[in-house]
């Protein structure tokens, strides 16, 4: 992967980054410069501050986790949604929802999150740079925490960069991992040590962390542990996995719900979230889930899903706003949470995680029946569950529950190598509320060339 561009062209992305208010006054005060002092903007505080908000911002780019990481190309491709069809949905939809995903529709959108992915990346690695050159005018804390955030920052882009655009075998080809603002390409390395490259870098940042700050609108020590746990998952590495998951359950610094939600996202069991300034989230769900698309999830599908009923994230259906914007199916999750919030890395996963790692089965129900309560639903036993082949079949339920929506069933599925006769609304022929699966269907986005 080449950069292209100088330094100075790095650093004017990261002002156009910057928060909402400073944006807004620039472009409105002045023509946006060709070039920028990087010395002024890292010579305070609050400017690295101001640069990592810039970050993230970039990432709740429409293409990115503003939608298409999420609501979007995402969730399509991980079988969240029965109501799909070519002609409403259009081809790059259709198509990602088939999992046709060397289609040329598809493949002209994934070079856009590559490139806005990485563009996130070398933001990073500027920011990085100038901690060391900045150290005087920052406190050690805040080097620590500026350092460590901007670590886990990186590893999270990596690592999803790693998940759509490479196979899961860790002796194959998978991403560059870039460390460096220069002019050089960065060879790609294997995808085992393309994940060791990230857990290098989370390691590093759970070393610099405070664990008392509790800020999930920030990358927090909680949330590199929970990161962490992700990918040592993803990487087969079960002993550790859990390691890291029941660190942060059993810290207790975020706990599950309890009582009736009044926000069905669980904004509050967060370890990350994104406030997604960048776009007008709305209307991003809007276009998805309203005419002419109407993307969702049926009632029928609904109803086999969210069994018992009592399950708080039945929820699923928001009728008023449903019947306002045409379609009875918009996601109620969205609609009832505050405005252009999203969770990107949440408490559930690491019960999930646990119980995925369990030696036995009670053991993983204790996990995944906390969960279970916290959401309304009655505990699960052995009588219902009676061995390991049918804790992996209600942990993959409880993840289809838990998730929607929110664009993590794809990684699901491919991680647990699922067949796709096997996905969700999968029919060898047309029926109403089936999806088809393309022929040359694969888990693995096309790179840029």
């Amino acid at each position: 992967m080449r950069l292209i561009g100088n330094k100075i062209i790095v650093i004017a992305g990261i002002m156009v980054t910057l928060g909402v208010s400073a944006c807004k006054k620039w472009v409105d005060d002045a023509p946006q410069p060709l070039a920028v002092d990087e010395s002024s903007i890292f010579s305070t505080e609050n400017g690295f501050r101001e640069a990592l908000n810039g970050v993230y911002i970039h990432m709740g780019d429409e293409s990115l986790y503003g939608k298409e990481l999420t609501i979007g190309i995402l969730s399509l491709a991980g079988r969240n949604y029965d109501s799909v069809s070519m002609a409403k949905s259009g081809t790059l939809y259709y198509n990602a929802a088939t999992l046709n995903l060397t289609h040329p529709s598809v493949k002209s959108h994934s070079a856009q999150i590559w490139n806005k992915m990485y563009s996130a990346v070398g933001n990073l690695n500027n920011l990085i740079e100038n901690l060391e050159k900045g150290k005087s005018v920052l406190s050690e804390r805040r080097y620590q925490d500026f350092k460590g955030e901007a670590l886990a920052i990186r590893a999270y882009l990596h690592f999803d960069l790693l998940r759509m655009f490479s196979t899961n075998q860790l002796q194959d080809n998978g991403i560059p991992y870039v460390l460096t603002v220069d002019f050089n390409a960065t060879a790609s390395k294997t995808v085992g040590e393309t994940l060791d490259r990230c857990i290098t870098d989370l390691v590093e940042a759970e070393g610099l962390l405070d664990g008392q700050t509790l800020e999930t609108s920030w990358f927090n020590k909680w949330a590199v542990k929970g990161l962490l746990a992700r990918i040592y998952l993803y990487k087969g590495d079960l002993l550790n996995a859990n390691k890291y998951a029941l660190e942060v359950i059993n810290s207790e610094q975020i706990v599950l719900s309890s009582g009736t939600p009044a926000d069905l996202l669980f904004t509050k069991e967060s370890l990350f979230k994104l406030y997604i300034y960048a776009n007008n989230y709305y209307n991003s769900y809007r276009e998805l889930f309203g005419a002419p698309r109407l993307l969702g999830l049926s009632v029928a599908s609904q109803n086999a899903l969210y069994v018992p009923t009592t399950d708080y994230r039945r929820n699923f259906i928001d009728v008023t706003t449903g019947n306002i914007l045409g379609v009875p199916i918009l996601p109620r999750k969205l609609t009832v949470t505050a405005s252009n919030i999203f969770p990107m890395l949440k408490l559930p996963e690491m019960y999930y995680i646990a119980a995925e790692c369990a030696p036995e089965v009670n053991e993983g129900l204790s996990y995944i029946n906390l969960v279970r309560a916290s959401r309304n639903l009655p505990a699960l036993t052995a009588a219902n569950v009676p061995d390991m082949n049918a804790l992996s079949a209600e942990i993959r339920n409880e993840y289809r529950k838990e998730f929607i929506a929110e664009g993590q069933m794809f990684f699901y599925y491919k991680r647990k190598h699922t067949p796709f006769n096997s996905l969700p609304f999968y029919s060898p022929t047309p029926i109403v509320g089936s999806v088809p699966v393309a022929d040359n269907a694969t888990y693995v986005f096309v790179r840029p060339e």
